[in-house]
């Protein structure tokens, strides 16, 4: 399987600081409909969602594979 170079990288996108409904302040990619990368700016702001998701785990379970249980 190849790898595919992504065209938007989540840095690239913008983020804001919103206010969850439990108090807690949240960072969030900010992706414009009208952009003509769309796609590319959904798949950044995804995988940046996801890599951020892992890394918190990780910090909470101590170790690089959470158990399954």
């Amino acid at each position: 399987m190849r790898s595919r170079r992504h065209e938007t990288r989540p840095g690239e996108l913008a983020t804001k600081t919103v206010r969850a409904p439990d108090g807690e302040l949240v960072r969030m990619k900010v992706v414009k409909a009208d952009s003509k990368t769309l796609p590319e700016d959904l798949l950044a702001a995804f995988r940046s969602n996801v890599r951020s998701i892992r890394a918190s785990r990780r910090r909470s379970n101590g170790s690089a594979n959470p158990s399954k249980a």
